[in-house]
């Protein structure tokens, strides 16, 4: 099979990685990026472009890591030139896209979420903003003072995202991410993840696209009879909905009040959540994409490795706000290590950070914290000006 993979990041590596090693590969294409050594690059003018090189290439299936693609409507314009695609429609991309649009859905379908609260009568409690801000359009408020500086801090850095900002009731607890596959039909679900998306383990620190993720999580009795229900009825929801796509399915969760509530969806895998999820999988992974195409996912048994999977990103000081460019970025590779490149662009062969995030690195072993203490050794040795890395991970 000749696969596309659309986008350039961390993730997107992951991806490319697990499908190299299908035996059902033929060709590997990229859309777009000069560092990924494992696929063919495909540059491209616009979507109409890109679809039609698809068919000039016989591609087979195209995958959409990133938000942006979707959101622009890229599944649509596929589907006109018959180009099998696993990413949701424009119409699906809402529930990402506008988080008032999921809650409106969410609450239809009995699916615990936090309530909108119309005026604050305790602190803490969660600013949002209703659209796309790439993970950092959230904040925690404690007190009436910071409430409309934080707003207008939130409409200054995201101007088309933060056009509608709603306030939250504050839940606290343990997170996990549940990356769901949907094929029109059946629902498979990958192992919970846990990610670490403040910027350090400091109360006041701002949310990011991810710092570190590990997969699987352990959950208690209790915990895993409230996510077969939530599974439940995420399934109902899609189903009755005749969600018509195929395609990823992000589902943000905190356990609160001895029960499962969603802080977000996304429709695409997580970012650093893939890199995990996929290390961890024994199941070839392009099988499962194609036994999605057609509607079979049903007939998949995901089979994993034994231990935990885990991935620290490595980013730029100043990041999430103001981080710091340009940068030579030099590693050895080490067999137990799998490195993705996120936010990076080759300069005469050598790579340079370029984004906030720039490597994410991953590794197996019996625990989260054995595997974390491996690849906090590792990053000590990239050499990297302005390199950071959040301290203290698994444990808060």
């Amino acid at each position: 099979m000749n696969v596309l993979v659309v986008g350039s990041g961390g993730r997107e590596h992951a991806i490319c990685k697990s499908l190299k090693k299908s035996k059902l590969l033929n060709k590997l294409y990229i859309a777009s990026s000069s560092t990924f050594k494992e696929a063919i690059d495909i540059k491209y003018s616009d979507y109409d472009d890109l679809a039609q090189k698809c068919k000039a290439l016989q591609i087979d299936i195209v995958i959409v890591g990133p938000e942006g693609p979707i959101c622009e409507g890229i599944t649509d314009i596929f589907r006109k030139y018959k180009v099998n695609i696993i990413a949701p429609t424009q119409k699906w991309s809402y529930l990402e896209s506008s988080k008032l649009v999921a809650k409106k859905l969410m609450n239809h379908y009995s699916i615990n979420n936090a309530p909108i609260i119309r005026a604050p009568v305790s602190f803490p409690i969660v600013l949002k903003a209703d659209g796309l801000c790439g993970g950092k359009g959230v904040r925690i408020v404690n007190s009436m003072d910071t409430l409309v500086a934080q707003m207008e801090k939130l409409k200054e850095e995201f101007p088309e995202g933060a056009k509608n900002i709603f306030m939250e009731e504050y839940l606290e607890g343990e997170e996990i991410s549940l990356i769901s596959l949907w094929d029109g039909k059946n629902l498979l679900h990958f192992p919970p993840a846990r990610d670490f998306k403040k910027l350090s383990a400091a109360k006041n620190s701002p949310n990011t696209g991810g710092m570190g993720s590990y997969c699987p999580v352990e959950l208690t009795e209790v915990q895993q009879d409230r996510l077969d229900l939530y599974k439940t009825k995420l399934n109902f929801m899609l189903s009755d909905e005749n969600a018509d796509f195929i395609g990823f399915i992000y589902s943000g969760l905190i356990w609160a009040k001895n029960d499962w509530y969603v802080l977000e969806y996304n429709m695409r895998p997580g970012d650093p959540e893939t890199q995990s999820i996929l290390n961890q999988l024994e199941t070839d992974f392009l099988y499962i994409l194609n036994a999605a195409i057609y509607q079979k996912l049903d007939e998949i048994k995901l089979r994993l490795k034994p231990g935990v999977s885990a991935t620290l990103v490595i980013a730029s000081k100043g990041y999430p706000e103001n981080p710091k460019d340009g940068n030579l970025i030099e590693y050895q590779t080490q067999k137990d290590i799998v490195i993705q490149h996120s936010g990076v662009e080759l300069r005469d062969e050598k790579l340079y950070s370029k984004g906030g995030r720039n490597l994410s690195i991953t590794t197996t072993d019996s625990e989260p914290l054995y595997a974390f203490s491996t690849l906090y050794s590792y990053a000590d040795k990239v050499r990297m000006k302005n390199k950071y890395v959040r301290p203290g991970l698994p444990g808060n």
